[in-house]
């Protein structure tokens, strides 16, 4: 690995970010030669960076961890399992040493964001808990087989026993990504804080509909006889077959469908507006319907700022900040509360990609000095 691969491997492990492969590659990255006293390295800097801003005691948590870290230190001379097993115990010990010794006693100035579990909801109700590291069958109320889960995502099958339409609810909490393959081969990647009803199979003859809140990217197979459908609430998105990325979250003030490939067409749903011409999007633009006044502007956009969060980024251009909490918020699953009224309309620059949320609220008080502390795990800024 290059040097800027072994540092943001070792970032994501020590942000909890790190995926199950990643963590295999740092395994053995850890067992060459040398590399064991590297990652105690980037362990102590890890440690010095946050411990550097954070209260009187510092010295005795730092000299108190690094006391372990030598303990737990793996020797040239173990062989096979044993020095796997030394691996896991390292990884193991820091992580443990570092959130319980240091982030714990430091409660008030270190962010833990929040665990919540991806779910489903069958249409009798019942609610399931999908792990992201599951690989099981996906059952409908009567036990019958309509998919499987392969880790982060779902993937149904198509059936022609269904005669009316049964609805399924993933839910997507913030802090978490997950992806959906619907009966009908359109792939769909929901995006943290994002709820997605659709039908377990859809019926031969009627269009393909589901129904949005929150962020996602639609790969829509193409079925000229059947067109699919997103509805937003406010309005419905039609396509036959394409590629564009839907943005409706309740506390946004507008509702964004930016076309990658493919076309679309906008319609108003509610009764006043219904009978409007349909706005119809070709790829590159953007449609913004605004809520408080039901116009819609087209703009002609860089469809990659739109989906960067596909690879995990967020990108933000000429963003107010007020925009870039509420996507912090969702991306960490951490609560940010903002009392400057002049930051919240300042406009950013901004591309985070492996950062914790920390190295994030330290670039923002690099470029404009906010003021914020961490109380009760909430970022408050003054």
């Amino acid at each position: 690995m290059t040097r800027s691969e072994e540092e943001g491997l070792i970032l994501k492990y020590l942000s909890n970010q790190a995926t199950a492969n990643e963590l295999d590659i740092l395994s053995d990255w850890i067992l060459e030669e040398g590399n064991v006293a590297i990652f105690e390295e980037y362990i102590q800097l890890h440690l010095e960076i946050i411990t550097s801003m954070n209260g009187p005691d510092t010295d005795k948590i730092k000299h108190t961890l690094l006391r372990k870290i030598k303990k737990d230190k793996i020797r040239k001379n173990i062989k096979g399992f044993l020095k796997y097993a030394a691996i896991a115990l390292l990884l193991f010990s820091l992580g443990y040493y570092i959130q319980q010794e240091y982030i714990i006693n430091n409660e008030t100035s270190i962010l833990i964001p929040k665990e919540e579990a991806v779910t489903i909801v069958l249409d009798n109700g019942k609610v399931e808990t999908l792990v992201a590291d599951d690989n099981r069958e996906v059952r409908d109320t009567e036990g019958n087989i309509i998919g499987r889960q392969n880790k982060s995502k779902l993937s149904y099958t198509a059936t022609t026993k269904n005669q009316k339409l049964i609805y399924n609810t993933l839910n997507v909490p913030y802090g978490k990504r997950f992806d959906v393959e619907l009966s009908d081969g359109t792939h769909v990647y929901l995006n943290s804080g994002t709820s997605l009803r659709y039908p377990i199979s859809f019926i031969q003859g009627a269009a393909r509909k589901v129904f949005l809140t929150g962020e996602a990217y639609f790969d829509v197979r193409e079925d000229k006889e059947h067109p699919f459908v997103v509805n937003t609430h406010e309005i419905d998105i039609q396509v036959l077959g394409t590629k564009f990325n839907v943005s409706h979250y309740p506390e946004e003030a507008n509702i964004n469908t930016v076309l990658v490939e493919g076309a679309v067409e906008l319609r108003r749903t509610s009764k006043e507006t219904s009978d409007q011409e349909p706005v119809v999007l070709e790829p590159g633009y953007k449609a913004e319907w605004y809520k408080n006044n039901d116009e819609i502007a087209i703009s002609n956009v860089d469809t990659g700022l739109y989906t960067a969060w596909l690879s995990g980024k967020l990108v933000f251009r000429n963003t107010p900040f007020k925009q870039i909490r509420e996507a912090l918020q969702r991306y960490y699953n951490v609560t940010i509360i903002n009392k400057n009224d002049q930051l919240e309309e300042q406009m950013f620059d901004a591309t985070f990609d492996i950062e914790t949320i920390d190295q994030v609220l330290e670039s923002f008080n690099k470029s404009w000095a906010i003021d914020y502390t961490i109380v009760n795990n909430e970022v408050v800024i003054k």
